[in-house]
């Protein structure tokens, strides 16, 4: 089945959360308002939609310049492993000059072997203040 790629819509937005509460991620979108919040913060989103259904939604923050941040990527449980993410992560990142950005993220615990395949390497010089809710 094809899965057509595109920014989020203010339509989208019950599908996504509820994506969301299904592959994990209830705690961080079970308030509606701070959903709300996290998508209208994002500079770039990209839900992916196979046959009327949202399969995969991802989400950054770019400065358009130098550097950014890819915050979330989902799949649907039985849609994983069919490069959806790739895709949307390919998306996400889509620029004019690559080699001039930076892109960080926090990998979810089992996911980084996805992430080096995209090319993303550990660093030593990242560092957090994670949230305590």
């Amino acid at each position: 089945m094809a899965v057509t790629l595109r920014p989020i819509e203010r339509a989208d937005y019950e599908r996504v959360r509820q994506l969301l509460i299904d592959v994990g991620w209830e705690r961080r979108v079970a308030d509606q308002d701070r959903f709300e919040r996290m998508i209208a913060g994002a500079s770039r989103t990209v839900v992916a939609v196979e046959n009327a259904r949202i399969v995969g939604f991802a989400r950054a923050l770019f400065d358009g310049a130098s550097n950014g941040y890819i915050s979330t990527v989902a799949v649907a449980a039985d849609r994983q492993g069919q490069g959806i993410g790739r895709q949307m992560v390919q998306r996400l990142m889509e620029v004019d000059d690559p080699d001039k950005i930076t892109w960080v993220l926090r990998a979810g615990r089992g996911a980084e072997r996805f992430w080096e395949k995209m090319g993303f390497r550990k660093s030593d010089v990242a560092m957090e203040i994670a949230r305590k809710s």
